[in-house]
């Protein structure tokens, strides 16, 4: 039998076609033109992947009153929103990871929250951020004699400056974008002693007072470290919490230095990871030298240990 040319060319498109091993996806006409009859060649190799599922993570895994959460979004890098009761909170990419932190009042009522991740096409992801009750510790706790000793007046006074300088610190502004990098470290150098522990009470006189930080031994004049890059937003002298420094790390989170013999940083000023910032002491309502450490989450102090078990030194 004699072949064309047209004929030697089809039969080799035929033979091509079949031992190429390619899949052929047909493309659809586009409106009002007509049909496309080239095939788009798509190589085995090169097939899209299973595209990866979306999930949503919360640590801790139970959570109690005044515990920091640390939420993870799996499976993609890009979300439209994550909120918590209603509230939009703020995305940080962490290695790779898009999170968000969420603190846990020490007073908020226990039980179950509503959290909500919502993604670009509108898919949305709800979980439940539940709240078990803290078991609150109560201590007798003193006034100082150098604070007026145990008395109604000395106890007011304390009550009322406590107050204000709550206000002070809550006043503090944050940076709207993520300033720190990396796990935080602990503001001292090993070893690591801690003297008195976050969420206890302290029963003064009539009142009762609740410890939200951590303190840690440390001598009069112990170096005092930045936990994480910064910025210094708050270098002042405080009735009761003594020489004080507020370091911002931005989208609402500060570690709060209190109790220092020295400050060696100022207002503005930027802060790297381990940075020297100040010497510990006992300035202010103390009964000794020591380092006390809150770590604040959109003005909510939370436990500085789970902080740090969190997003600290592994």
């Amino acid at each position: 039998m004699r072949y064309n040319t047209g004929m030697r060319v089809v039969l080799i498109v035929i033979v091509i076609v079949a031992v190429s091993g390619f899949y052929f996806l047909k493309p659809e006409a586009s409106p009002g033109s007509a049909a496309v009859n080239a095939p788009v060649v798509i190589e085995q190799e090169n097939m899209p992947e299973e595209i990866p599922e979306i999930s949503v993570s919360i640590l801790p895994e139970k959570v109690i009153q005044g515990e920091p959460v640390l939420v993870t979004v799996n499976g993609t890098q890009v979300i439209k929103s994550i909120t918590f009761e209603n509230k939009r909170l703020n995305v940080f990419n962490n290695e790779g990871k898009l999170q968000v932190l969420i603190g846990i009042d020490l007073r908020k009522v226990g039980g179950k929250y509503p959290l909500v991740v919502t993604l670009l096409d509108g898919t949305v992801i709800k979980k439940d951020i539940t709240v078990g009750e803290r078991v609150i510790v109560k201590e007798q706790f003193h006034i100082p004699d150098n604070f007026g000793g145990d008395t109604p007046e000395s106890e007011k006074k304390l009550i009322s400056t406590l107050v204000q300088e709550g206000v002070i610190i809550n006043s503090i502004p944050t940076d709207d974008k993520k300033l720190w990098e990396g796990e935080f470290r602990y503001p001292l150098e090993a070893p690591i002693v801690v003297t008195d522990v976050y969420g206890y009470s302290r029963l003064t006189g009539a009142s009762t007072i609740a410890h939200k930080g951590t303190d840690f031994r440390a001598a009069v004049g112990t170096p005092v470290y930045a936990m994480n890059t910064g910025t210094a937003r708050y270098t002042g002298y405080l009735r009761n919490y003594g020489h004080t420094i507020v370091l911002d790390h931005g989208f609402g989170l500060q570690t709060i230095y209190m109790h220092l013999s020295e400050v060696l940083v100022k207002n503005g000023d930027s802060v790297e990871k381990g940075e020297l910032m100040g010497k510990s002491g006992d300035t202010g309502y103390v009964f000794g030298p020591h380092l006390h450490l809150s770590v604040k989450i959109d003005h909510i102090s939370i436990d500085p240990m789970k902080f740090m078990e969190l997003l600290g030194n592994k």
